[in-house]
Parts: structure tokens; sequence; C-alpha cells
């Protein structure tokens, strides 16, 4: 076989393969989260407070928070918090009870931050349950 019997590439058809595959990668980068959100998701041990923590929308973020809510007041017993951090969400949303304490002053003051009680508790209850990322 000599040199002039081999092919050659051309380059505009080779670029624009390339880019075609390029483009395609992107896009299921860019797309695979939304269409498999479990394959990408942050999986956790299961507790008894899941329900409750699923309300979070940043898990680990609530943990430290709540570790630094924990240093300067102590948390009762886990169930006696969970318990009434159940009663006062009322199977609605964290939106809806953190709404409702700031419409009734009810705030945590923590390093200077003033926090809603409930997200306070949620995220002390986070601390408590997980460990420290």
């Amino acid at each position: 076989m000599s040199v002039a019997d081999r092919t050659v590439i051309a380059r505009r058809p080779f670029l624009s393969g390339l880019v075609g595959i390029l483009a395609l990668a992107g896009i299921a980068a860019l797309e695979g989260p939304r269409l498999f959100p479990d394959l990408f998701a942050k999986h956790y041990d299961p507790t008894p407070f899941d329900d409750l923590f699923a309300l979070l929308p940043d898990r680990e973020n609530a943990v430290r928070l709540g570790a630094t809510l924990i240093q300067d007041r102590p948390l009762p017993d886990l169930r006696t918090a969970a318990t009434r951090l159940r009663r006062r969400l009322g199977g609605h949303s964290l939106a809806v009870a953190i709404a409702d304490d700031l419409a009734r002053n009810r705030l945590i003051v923590a390093q200077g931050w003033l926090l809603p009680e409930s997200l306070a508790e949620l995220c002390a209850l986070a601390a408590r349950v997980q460990p420290t990322v």
C-alpha cells in the first residue's frame, strides 16, 4: 500500500462532526441532572426525621448552620423537637412556617443573625442527627 492509496480526512467534515459530538456531550451534561435527578442527587443515611429534612433545600448548609446554633443553645430531646416542628409545620411547606414565624415575630438571634424559629430548630435538629460535613 502506497501513500497515494490512503484516504485523506477532509478538514471540514471532521471539524463539523467534532463540533456536533461536543454539542451533544454539552447538552447531555446540562440536561442530565434534570432528566435523571436521582442519579445526581446526594443520598443520606435514613433517619426518623427524613420527612422534615426533605423540606430543606440544602441539607449540608443546614447542618453547618445548626452546628453553630446548638453551640449557643442546646436542643431538647430529638423526638420532642421533631414533634414540635411537625406540629408547627402542620403539613405545610417550610416557607409557610417561616412566613408564620415572621408574622408572629418568633425569631432567634444567633451570632448577629435573625433566624425564624422553625428554620433554626430544623437546622439544629439536622446538626444533631447528621455529622458535620
